[in-house]
């Protein structure tokens, strides 16, 4: 990939990939990455004919690490990116997610509904069907809980990060992950995205209907995801006005994009510009 770029947005900088030419996609990672997860879907993208933004969210990668919780809101986060799409003169994006990236890409389509072409939503699904887990995908995703004690930063590093490594297997770029995590701020900045937005004290506010989205939208799961489990995905469609196509990856786990990324680039580019958006619906002016 090529040396990343700098933008400032919403007082921090975020780094971020630009590569090839066309129209634009948008290649959000979640945690712990960077757009380094991206690396094999790039370059089939520009292939392909696309122009490709990816960046590195904030609290990763390169981009800034603030050490408050209030820093990693979904609303800030998708801000972040709908600041950039501004500043860099994009009006109608696809828009890519994986984990964290997922969900910023649900909530982006569901609130910019005029700025986005196409939705493709990896591992993790709408966050209606998140909002009322089962006791199965809350045992699943179990970690979440753990991450909210102001104990898991010591927890996960003693012991030469004995702890992170069991938690985290060898998936993914274990060994980039930990490199990463081990820069300043790294790894406060990554629990925080828990803690702003799945701590137990979130769950009980008060949740209003969620928009419609209506963006065609590509809903890809992998079998062997620990983590997730298939209802999150396969149920999602419901939120869906727009066409709504769901994808079950075989023998891949929560890393879709390094474990299978022929099969990743093959579905975003036989989706990406294929059906045209639902047109959204007008809502009526108050009058005065």
């Amino acid at each position: 990939m090529t040396e990343k770029k700098i933008i400032h947005v919403n007082d921090v900088d975020i780094a971020y990939v630009d590569e090839g030419e066309g129209e634009t996609v948008i290649l959000l990672h979640g945690f712990p990455d960077s757009s380094y997860l991206w690396r094999h879907q790039i370059p089939a993208l520009v292939e392909g004919g696309f122009r490709v933004i990816a960046p590195d969210l904030r609290g990763f990668g390169d981009s800034s690490k603030p050490q408050e919780i209030e820093a990693y809101t979904m609303q800030t986060i998708v801000n972040d990116i709908v600041a950039m799409t501004i500043q860099l003169g994009i009006k109608r994006p696809h828009v890519v997610g994986h984990d964290w990236g997922a969900a910023i890409a649900w909530m982006y389509a569901f609130l910019m509904p005029r700025r986005i072409d196409h939705l493709a939503v990896l591992s993790v699904g709408h966050p209606g069907v998140f909002s009322y887990p089962t006791l199965e995908q809350r045992a699943a995703s179990w970690y979440m809980l753990f991450y909210q004690s102001p104990a898991a930063e010591e927890l996960l590093k003693r012991n030469g990060w004995r702890l992170w490594k069991e938690i985290m297997g060898r998936e993914g770029d274990y060994d980039r992950h930990l490199r990463d995590m081990a820069r300043p701020g790294a790894l406060t900045a990554g629990l925080n995205w828990y803690r702003a937005n799945r701590s137990p004290e979130a769950e009980l506010r008060h949740q209003r209907p969620f928009p419609p989205i209506y963006a065609p939208t590509l809903g890809i799961w992998s079998t062997e995801d620990k983590a997730l489990l298939e209802e999150g995905m396969a149920n999602s469609g419901k939120f869906v006005k727009g066409p709504w196509r769901y994808e079950r990856v075989e023998d891949a786990g929560h890393y879709i994009p390094l474990d299978a990324p022929e099969t990743v680039s093959k579905l975003l580019l036989g989706f990406l510009g294929t059906e045209q958006p639902a047109e959204p619906e007008r809502r009526p002016r108050r009058r005065l």
